[in-house]
């Protein structure tokens, strides 16, 4: 299912999507509206869905589409589903509100609970990333020959990066981090936007990021394709390959994306507090 030919097809549709959230980035009103979560949406969000849904739309396959800015299909109907797209047309809608360029396009292929593929495309700087278990990883800049990826070892570096969300943090991550600074006293800790969290691990620049807070399952889905794809993990509370569309409520556990599989990060997590 995953050739050449629809990698370039969903590409494109990122690409196209990324266009039409540029457009409105560049407007001074984005037309800035909260949802009924208290999340803000925009008009770019909704040009991007109807550019993503109408791309997805026009492939061979015929899989349901699940993104977060259309209806959203009961769980008693979605949970039979084999294949299907889960869609965030603009991740980092607070990113593109405060003019950072840190927001993304992300689309997932999805096998029952699992992503089998994902695309993560940088509207502002041009940069795409997109992978699966089974395909790599590869990032392409702009026109550029698109190179392949891997996540680094700790053993390689030394210096540990750790990552945390520019716009959405909470005593339990700065907890986190404090266990971490005892473990490893030369980590450092940055703020980054959006999926590019999960990318920036996925081309061997950081190491790990733990979200002790909400998402949902189409913030996550396409950057744990590319991840894995590169060699990296995206785990549970438990230690668990992290999964998707097995309970009615689309909202996400606390999570950890890593990139060195001989790191014994589970150690980090207190189940007690952040499960």
């Amino acid at each position: 299912m995953i050739n050449e030919k629809l990698i370039a097809q969903l590409k494109e549709i990122a690409y196209q999507a990324g266009q039409a959230i540029l457009q409105v980035y560049g407007q001074d009103d984005v037309g800035i509206q909260t949802k009924d979560d208290k999340t803000p949406v925009t008009q770019a969000d909704l040009k991007a869905n109807a550019v993503i849904e109408r791309g997805l739309n026009s492939l061979e396959f015929d899989f349901p589409i699940l993104s977060e800015e259309s209806a959203h299909t009961p769980y008693q109907e979605r949970k039979n589903w084999q294949h299907y797209w889960l869609v965030d047309p603009l991740d980092g809608t607070k990113e593109f509100i405060n003019r950072n360029g840190q927001f993304t396009v992300n689309i997932a292929l999805m096998d029952r609970h699992y992503p089998v593929f994902g695309i993560v495309h940088t509207p502002v700087t041009q940069v795409s990333y997109w992978g699966g278990a089974s395909c790599g990883a590869y990032r392409q800049r702009g026109d550029e020959a698109a190179e392949q990826i891997s996540t680094r070892s700790l053993a390689a570096t030394g210096d540990i990066i750790a990552l945390g969300s520019r716009s959405y943090g909470n005593s339990q991550s700065d907890q986190f981090i404090e266990k971490l600074k005892q473990r490893y006293p030369s980590i450092q800790f940055e703020r980054v936007g959006s999926s590019l969290k999960g990318c920036r691990i996925a081309e061997g620049n950081a190491d790990i990021y733990p979200r002790l807070g909400p998402t949902s399952e189409w913030d996550t889905a396409a950057v744990q394709a590319v991840v894995e794809g590169a060699g990296g993990l995206m785990l549970n509370p438990d230690g668990e390959r992290f999964k998707y569309n097995f309970k009615e409520s689309l909202k996400n556990s606390h999570f950890m994306i890593l990139g060195d599989k001989a790191v014994e990060w589970q150690q980090f997590w207190n189940k007690a507090h952040l499960s």
